[in-house]
């Protein structure tokens, strides 16, 4: 049965300077470092082309590509990996605002059991608080 491409978005003002913000946060392979839900990122590449290999808390592992990155994004799809989505696409992004940084976690997937939407809101939520938590938002 194919099912529709659906979209989730959240985001969240942290009280720093974008530079503060995104030197933490905008590293693609520094995941670990503040999302609570991943305890590793490993490295990997084949040729030009850039991956990581997400260790999640559960045990669980995300193979991901790095589609592309600039000076405040970078654009993802995942590989891999025991989430309920398929044709995964996500841009992670920051803007700078008068007072703090704006960070933006977005994605479109096909959902390939019910409840996808949720669970990849729930992590994109626990990822944000963890950095709310640590610059102030």
């Amino acid at each position: 049965m194919e099912h529709d491409i659906v979209s989730v978005s959240r985001s969240v003002t942290l009280s720093a300077p974008i530079h503060d913000a995104w030197g933490v946060a905008g590293e693609f392979h520094g995941l670990h470092k503040w999302h609570p839900g991943v305890i590793a990122s490993t490295p990997q590449a084949v040729g030009s082309e850039v991956f990581r290999l997400l260790t999640l808390a559960d045990g669980g592992r995300i193979v991901e590509h790095l589609e592309a990155e600039g000076t405040h994004f970078y654009r993802y799809a995942i590989l891999r990996g025991p989430l309920p989505v398929a044709r995964y696409h996500a841009l992670f992004e920051a803007d700078q605002l008068t007072e703090g940084t704006r960070l933006v976690w977005s994605s479109h997937f096909v959902p390939t059991e019910p409840g996808a939407e949720a669970v990849i809101a729930g992590i994109y939520d626990a990822g944000l608080a963890a950095l709310a938590g640590r610059f102030g938002g």
